[in-house]
């Protein structure tokens, strides 16, 4: 059998401006409303016609269309640390059941309803996830248990709904899980010997290669600046 994960819900959102007590203002699109069941959202090359980004050089775009977690990692949050599992408590566009991090792969292409996928990159937590939940040091959280969900390109348009599955239809890279990738990358100076091997991926955006890369010759370890829990 091939793995599929069904769709617990679908989000999407528009750009409000926020305020920051050290950051000033911001626009950002972070909260997001759940959509109908049975409502058919039409899917582009930059991801639902329904939602927006508040930061378009560091969210959305080709390689970043659509923002993916799973309910395994809220259940794990939820256990392990007592973090709510209220969705979409990390501005994520489609919250999956039955995959993870750790079963989802760089390059994988899924089918759902009349659009095909491909996932390009883990996300990148930033510090907006601890200021927008109120949660203290969430950001470092995620990025100390590699829960930071992941983004998808779109190969092929069409419409979804909540009552389609995600049906993977190909695998070209099963070695560089999320999880996989997360942990390279958060510990650069650790996997010096592994992070050739991602950086020569074809399926992995060029945006999160540039970054990789940086933190490989640097050999960094832990957040990065943009990462850092603000107060909140």
């Amino acid at each position: 059998m091939k793995p599929h994960t069904t769709i617990k819900a679908i989000y999407c959102g528009q750009v409000n401006t926020m305020e920051h007590k050290s950051k000033g203002l911001y626009n950002s699109a972070y909260k997001k409303q759940q959509m109908p069941s049975d409502k058919k959202l039409f899917i582009n090359a930059e991801g639902f016609l329904d939602d927006s980004q508040g930061d378009r050089e560091n969210h959305g775009g080709i390689d970043k269309a659509v923002c993916v977690y799973s309910q395994k990692a809220y259940d794990f949050l939820q256990k392990e640390h007592n973090i709510s599992s209220e969705t979409p408590l990390f501005g994520e566009n489609i919250t999956i059941v039955d995959l993870d991090d750790s079963e989802v792969c760089i390059g994988d292409i899924f089918e759902c309803g009349e659009v095909l996928f491909e996932v390009s990159q883990p996300r990148q937590p930033c510090w907006k996830i601890s200021t927008l939940t109120g949660i203290k040091n969430l950001t470092a959280l995620l990025v100390k248990e590699h829960k930071s969900g992941f983004y998808m390109r779109v190969l092929q348009e069409g419409k979804i709904s909540q009552n389609d599955t995600l049906q993977l239809i190909s695998r070209d890279y099963p070695q560089l899980t999320i999880e996989y990738v997360n942990r390279c990358s958060f510990d650069a100076k650790k996997h010096q010997k592994e992070i050739p091997e991602i950086l020569a991926c074809s399926k992995l955006s060029e945006a999160y290669k540039e970054s990789l890369h940086k933190r490989y010759k640097g050999a960094e370890s832990g957040l990065q600046e943009w990462q850092n829990d603000l107060n909140i």
